[in-house]
């Protein structure tokens, strides 16, 4: 028996995923945002096509045609016609309700039959479906009322009904089905989405994958912390008897309270902690190398003014201007400033185009898409290869560095290794919202 949507709990986050792939083939246009995460009112990507690939490993293709109002589904390779599909399911095409289209206008096709009636054969024997952008759009927003919806506040729930039986109908099985088998690599393995574009501006045509962040669920995280790949800081002036001290050190409710008790230990007893290294050398100290010489030491010089040295914030930005203002690097200092400005939005969007601290990292940066962005109010904007710098500073000034579980994660208690006293610092870095 195949999978369907209707038994799936899936948080908010994933389910903006379908929200989003709804919202194209209903607008069929993608706007830019701006380092604020406004709209760019007169920049704009035409969607052309959305192409999935369900578990099956079949590929779909979503054409719009904003002309004629339509979207018309079809089973095929992604470069070359096949030369057959698998029906789309009667049964879910029977039983699908476009829902109640009373705020729509009253010419647009949504009934049950006219999805059923449009099935037919194209020249190359595939199946097709035409389904109308409204009913889409209709489909999108339905969802998006019951994902923001007080009601909605569980960590995972199912969608609404009526919208599983419309994306059913349509040969949606999963909301997070890859975006088309053998690209990821094409477009850095975080593509959440893969769609064929059309620029407003220069009418070229291209095919992008993105990755779909939303506003309304819980942070995202761009950077992952790994138990595998902490940085090591020196703490001089240790003994065994502070390092005791220091590791059955919690708060009042038996955690480990980083910031409430470890993080003061170090200046009440009187102990320098500096840089030593990765753990991970064999990974993430490579990868950082691909960025720039010295990019391990910043990353750790944030890291240390985040977690040890005291600072107040945990913004990237923030951080990286107070670590600018010790220059541990000694830049010169009319350039420091600007320079590890740089460094951090290079590592920013080195995450983004698939860096870990524990995968290999060939130092390529292979998005050709971007990022697309679920706004609280449902808008839906994206950063793309075009706003390349547009995208750099939001990621800049949009991020935190994130303090993660210490027992999860494999950090905060000091270890004595080949008699010197280290000190094991895990991080990941997330959006603000």
């Amino acid at each position: 028996m195949r999978k369907r949507i209707h038994d799936q709990e899936y948080n908010r986050g994933e389910w903006a995923e379908l929200y989003v792939f709804l919202r194209l083939l209903g607008t069929g246009r993608l706007h830019a945002a701006d380092s604020g995460l406004n709209c760019k009112a007169d920049s704009f990507l035409e969607v052309s096509k959305v192409l999935r690939c369900e578990a099956s490993g079949e590929p779909t293709v979503y054409a719009i045609d904003p002309t004629s109002g339509m979207v018309t589904v079809q089973h095929a390779d992604v470069d070359a016609p096949a030369a057959g599909c698998a029906p789309l399911d009667r049964d879910a095409a029977s039983q699908a309700s476009l829902f109640s289209c009373e705020d729509l206008p009253s010419a647009v096709p949504v009934a049950v039959a006219d999805i059923a009636a449009s099935e037919r054969a194209n020249d190359e024997g595939c199946c097709e479906r035409v389904v109308s952008m409204a009913a889409c759009e209709h489909a999108a927003q339905a969802l998006f009322r019951h994902l923001t919806s007080s009601a909605s506040g569980t960590k995972t729930m199912h969608a609404p009904v009526e919208v599983c039986d419309f994306v059913d109908s349509i040969g949606v099985r999963n909301p997070k089905a890859p975006g088309v088998r053998g690209r990821d690599k094409a477009f850095g393995g975080k593509a959440d989405i893969v769609i064929e574009t059309r620029d407003g501006r220069s009418a070229l045509v291209n095919r992008m994958g993105f990755s779909v962040k939303s506003q309304f669920g819980s942070p995202a995280t761009l950077f992952n912390a790994s138990p595998s790949a902490p940085l090591l800081y020196w703490v001089a002036h240790c003994d065994d008897a502070l390092m005791k001290e220091f590791n059955t050190l919690h708060d009042a409710r038996g955690n480990r309270g980083w910031f409430a008790c470890c993080q003061p230990f170090f200046s009440e007893r009187g102990l320098r902690v500096s840089f030593a290294r990765a753990r991970n050398a064999g990974s993430f100290e490579r990868n950082l190398l691909f960025i720039r010489e010295g990019m391990l030491e910043i990353i750790a010089a944030c890291v240390r003014e985040r977690f040890i040295g005291g600072a107040t914030t945990s913004d990237v930005a923030a951080i990286t201007a107070s670590v600018a203002e010790q220059n541990p690097m000694r830049y010169p200092p009319v350039v420091a400033s600007a320079v590890y400005e740089k460094a951090m939005k290079d590592f920013l969007y080195a995450a983004f185009s698939g860096m870990s601290a524990t995968k290999p990292w060939d130092g390529v940066e292979q998005v050709n898409g971007g990022y697309v962005v679920v706004k609280p109010d449902g808008d839906v904007l994206c950063y793309h290869a075009n706003d390349r710098e547009e995208f750099r500073e939001y990621l800049f000034r949009n991020t935190v560095f994130e303090y993660v579980s210490a027992k999860k994660y494999s950090w905060s208690l000091i270890e004595k290794i080949d008699g010197e006293y280290l000190l094991p610092v895990n991080f990941s870095i997330r959006f603000k919202k």
